[in-house]
Formats: structure tokens, sequence, C-alpha cells
């Protein structure tokens, strides 16, 4: 269902946000638990999300503080996901870390149109990195819609085969 980092030239970004959290956990785990996940990189203002969602590749991150009226992350770029990004670049570019196939952004706490912007005003990282999807979890579903898209486009449920399958 998610293309990796070779098919697409770039490293691509999904973005999992939801309501409540323990949804968007349980979710998240299994999620990460599938065999085509294991290239991705979970990124996420949690301490210790990689141990209660049993995910070895986990690297938090501190939020930028919002310098603007607007609340885009592009202000604090030197703090935050868009260090985090750049960081995990040129570690995997050095061969300090492995590949990786994609990056999953834990979205508690994040506006989701501030990550865009942040991929889009930094041309460091929209050059390495393409937002794929937004994955909302709404119960045991997900919708997911394309980007930052504000409405969701399709609804899913979780497939063991192919990771999501429309319901």
């Amino acid at each position: 269902m998610f293309e990796t980092a070779r098919q697409l030239g770039r490293i691509p970004v999904v973005v999992v946000r939801g309501e409540p959290a323990l949804a968007q956990t349980a979710w998240l785990k299994r999620l990460l638990a599938h065999p085509s996940m294991l290239g991705s990189v979970l990124l996420t203002t949690g301490e210790a999300r990689g141990a209660e969602l049993s995910f070895n590749r986990v690297e938090s991150f501190k939020l930028a503080r919002l310098t603007s009226a607007e609340g885009c992350l592009c202000c604090g770029m030197n703090s935050g996901l868009g260090d985090a990004l750049r960081s995990l670049f040129l570690r995997v570019l050095s061969k300090r870390v492995e590949p990786i196939d994609r990056v999953v952004i834990d979205a508690v706490g994040l506006n989701i149109e501030q990550i865009a912007l942040t991929l889009k005003h930094a041309p460091f990282l929209g050059q390495r990195y393409l937002y794929q999807a937004t994955l909302t979890v709404v119960g045991q579903y997900v919708a997911m819609s394309p980007q930052a898209c504000p409405e969701p486009v399709l609804l899913f449920d979780f497939d063991e085969k192919s990771i999501l399958k429309p319901v």
C-alpha cells in the first residue's frame, strides 16, 4: 500500500493521527508490527513511545516553539521536526544508520498542516522527503487522505497481507 524510498526516489512520510490517543496507539502498534514496515522509522514527540509501541526504530524530537501567528513549524526549523528529519537523512547518507523505506510521524499533539508546510518550505527536506498520506485513526478503522488534506478520502481496515483494505 505504501511505496518505499526506492520506488519514489524520495523518502515517503506517512502521518498517523487519531482520537482517542489509545486507539491511535493500538493501531500504530499493529501497523509498525507488519513485516512491510520493517524499514520504517517512527518520529514522535513522546520519549517513551518506542517501548510503548514495541518498535525499535523510534526517534523522538522536541516540538519547535512557534514564532508566528499561524503557528508554522518552518519558523522553528532549527529545532523539532525539521532537525529530526535532517539528522535522520544525514545519518542514513553517512551509513551511520540502516537505510530507511519511509518515515512514520506519530502526530500526537501536532497539526498536520504544519508538517506539510515544514516539508514544503524547507528546500533540503522537500528535495529528500515526500508527504505521502495522512492516516486518521477512527476507532478500529483508518481514514486515509493524500498529504495534509483535512477531509479523509478512503476508509480502511487493517489487513494482515496488504496493511490496509478498503471498508
